[in-house]
């Protein structure tokens, strides 16, 4: 063996025995934890539906490769990601290849061979700089605040210190074998370990007696520094690990606007009086509970919220962690709201006021890097206030699920007064311009609650109706004074949510379209993702049952989608140049919920105008203050999110302008703020009828 390049157990050979002794303890530490953390997840929960869930093996490969490996989402965010990746990549390579060398050990040394061992050697190397490197970063990232609202937890540092501390002794005593293995005949090559060239260096001239004590030393303290590291995986920031990786694999690969919790059994649940919702943590799913046992602390989601940033009492990650802590408690009849909660995710729980703030806007979920769905959770728990009669239910958000109830629309508007806009709209565009039974229509124009009863926002119903037909399409309005009941749904009334949508495709059956048109994002959102999770719902109820099948050939599409497609396929030329300052402010639910970005903006440049983007814009938009309900309610604490993002609007504008929307929620709130701020607020339908021929 003198000319292997390996020798295991140089020099230790009389105390390997604690190799397998400290292992067996911290992976006998780890797998109990798993266990119970198994037991944590998927207690009174069916396995192989959760499972089925997530897309099967391949499904959960094609994430783990994309999230995990790759760091999709954690490298967005360049300087905590970069940090990150080096941390995590280099710990993996240097678990892999402790794993290699252990294989190599048990396979007689055929393994670490030359040039094979050469690799080895250097990607050991590499991945033990990238490990020493990214911990400086994370320190200094913590102790320079440079992540807001890091949480102050000695615990990480103490983490990254041992990771640090880990990867330094390896460095030791892999150089100090080197040294030793050897000592007469000098160091054979730096290139390939250039670290244990400089260790070499540093010892070469220690006595060899000496050296092969410290050795030996060094060898004990890191292996049981390193296996202290596995032990305290539990207990410590890293169980993020195996909780995420888990929590990735699973997650569904629906797109996060259709994974909301969906109650399949609601009429069974009303009718034994049974929760709905979140009341207690036994009325969790294994996906929630997967959630909060995943959570990084990273903090993106806070950082990115409207709420928290406009001083709301909301924390995202404090809903999560608190849910954590709350399940950590191992009991099950444990009540998850709490009035006295901070909202901090200090201790178990959640403050109710926290779940009012949300907006549902997704950018917390967007920002995630482990796929937690901080919204399911949201309205779930908003689910469980309603469905108990819980006095924490602001007094706004009962009257408008009144208005729902009684008057068929959220601002509690009679039904004549929209009846009266369809008969405007008759007189200006003609009688053929409301849809009639029986007859056939390429395009169904849904315009919804605010656009149908808002006077003004009602030009942008007109406008969209003007566009389609001078594109030489057949359409008509949708002469429906109800609800989709989308605020029901996002302020947790899920009976009333489902009672508005049975009304709604019951009045679309009466109707032949190809194409179902609509110009609110929330609309989109519910017909086109919520309403397609209740599908079994439907399918089981005989009087539901027939609208299975207008729901299946239902195809719904937002006006800026549909308008971009015929100015594209020229049925739309604008042809007056438009010249005037324009930023456009991406709906949450448009843009984060659906994917629709750039078909606004085609619709924009096409008409001439130079957009100027805010700075944050796309998937990082801002909201609007308006999702979640809260266009109809307020919580009173901190400044109006519309006022933030006006103000970010009016600086980019710089002087006077126009906001271009796409959404009459964000319509609405921007129009409240357009005098203090000195802009002019206008749907991008409306442009574009304004650029087109004839307009």
């Amino acid at each position: 063996m003198e000319d292997s390049p390996v020798e295991h157990f140089f020099l230790v050979g009389d105390i390997a025995i604690l190799v397998y002794l400290l292992s067996g303890i911290s992976t006998a530490v780890l797998l109990y934890s798993l266990i119970e953390f198994y037991r944590r997840v998927f207690k009174n929960q069916d396995v192989r539906k959760a499972l089925g869930q997530s897309g099967g093996l391949g499904g959960a490969l094609r994430k783990l490769w994309l999230y995990v490996l790759l760091q999709y989402k954690v490298i967005k965010h360049r300087f905590p990601g970069v940090t990150h990746a080096l941390i995590f990549l280099g710990i993996l390579e240097l678990f892999i290849a402790t794993i290699i060398r252990a294989l190599d050990y048990y396979a007689g040394g055929i393994i670490l061979t030359p040039p094979f061992f050469y690799i080895y050697k250097l990607a050991n190397n590499l991945a033990g700089i990238a490990v020493l490197v990214g911990v400086a970063l994370a320190l200094a990232r913590r102790s320079l605040n440079l992540t807001p609202r890091l949480p102050k937890d000695p615990v990480y540092t103490v983490t990254l210190i041992l990771l640090a501390i880990i990867v330094a002794t390896g460095f030791l005593v892999q150089g100090m074998v080197v040294a030793l293995y050897r000592y007469e005949r000098g160091f054979e090559s730096p290139l390939f370990d250039p670290v244990g060239y400089i260790v070499f260096l540093a010892v070469s001239n220690i006595n060899y007696d000496f050296l092969a004590t410290l050795y030996r030393a060094t060898w004990l303290i890191h292996l049981a520094l390193a296996q202290l590291g596995i032990a305290l995986i539990p207990f410590t920031n890293l169980w993020h690990i195996p909780a995420a990786i888990a929590n990735i694999a699973l997650a569904p690969t629906a797109p996060p606007v259709r994974t909301l919790r969906t109650y399949e059994d609601l009429d069974e649940r009303i009718e034994k009086d049974m929760p709905i919702g979140i009341v207690r943590l036994a009325d969790t799913t294994w996906k929630q509970r997967l959630d909060y046992e995943a959570c990084t602390s990273c903090m993106r989601c806070t950082n990115a919220c409207p709420a928290a940033e406009s001083g709301k009492i909301l924390d995202p990650r404090g809903v999560i962690y608190g849910m954590r802590l709350a399940l950590r408690t191992g009991d099950w009849s444990y009540r998850v709201v709490d009035p006295e909660n901070p909202g901090d995710g200090t201790k178990p729980g959640v403050n109710p006021e926290a779940i009012w703030s949300c907006l549902t806007c997704g950018a917390c979920v967007n920002e995630c890097p482990v796929l937690i769905h901080h919204v399911d959770t949201i309205i779930d728990i908003r689910r469980g206030m309603m469905s108990e009669g819980s006095e924490e239910v602001p007094e706004q958000v009962l009257t408008t699920l009144q208005n729902l109830q009684y008057n068929g629309n959220p601002m509690g508007q009679p039904p004549m007064e929209k009846e009266a806009w369809f008969d405007e709209l008759a007189s200006k565009l003609g009688e053929d311009i409301i849809a009639r039974e029986g007859e056939e229509y390429d395009v169904l124009y849904w315009a919804g609650c605010v656009t149908g009863y808002d006077p003004r926002i009602r030009p942008v119903g007109e406008s969209i109706l003007r566009l389609l037909k001078k594109a030489g399409l057949r359409a008509a309005i949708l002469p429906y004074t109800g609800c989709t009941g989308e605020p029901a749904l996002r302020m947790g009334e899920e009976a009333l949510f489902v009672e508005l949508m049975v009304s709604f495709l019951e009045e679309l059956s009466k109707y032949k379209f190809n194409k179902l048109v609509v110009n609110c994002p929330h609309c989109l959102t519910v017909i086109g993702g919520d309403y397609k999770r209740y599908r079994n719902y439907l399918t089981a109820r005989e009087d539901t049952r027939h609208l299975v099948e207008v729901l299946d050939n239902l195809d719904v599409e937002h006006h800026t989608v549909t308008l971009s497609k015929l100015v594209k396929e020229g049925k739309l030329s604008p042809k007056h140049t438009l010249e005037y300052r324009i930023t456009y402010h991406d709906p949450c639910y448009l843009g984060r919920w659906n994917g629709v970005y750039e078909e606004p903006r085609d619709i924009l440049r096409k008409s001439g105008l130079r957009i100027r983007e805010m700075p944050r814009n796309r998937e990082r938009s801002f909201c609007c203050g308006g999702g979640g309900g809260q266009l109809f309610y307020e919580i009173k604490r901190g400044r109006r999110v519309s006022q933030i993002r006006a103000e970010e609007a009016s600086k980019t504008l710089g002087g006077d302008g126009y906001v271009a929307v796409a959404c009459p929620f964000c319509n609405t709130m921007f129009r409240a703020e357009e005098e203090n701020y000195g802009f002019k607020v206008k749907d991008v339908a409306q442009i574009l009828d304004e650029a087109v021929e004839g307009q």
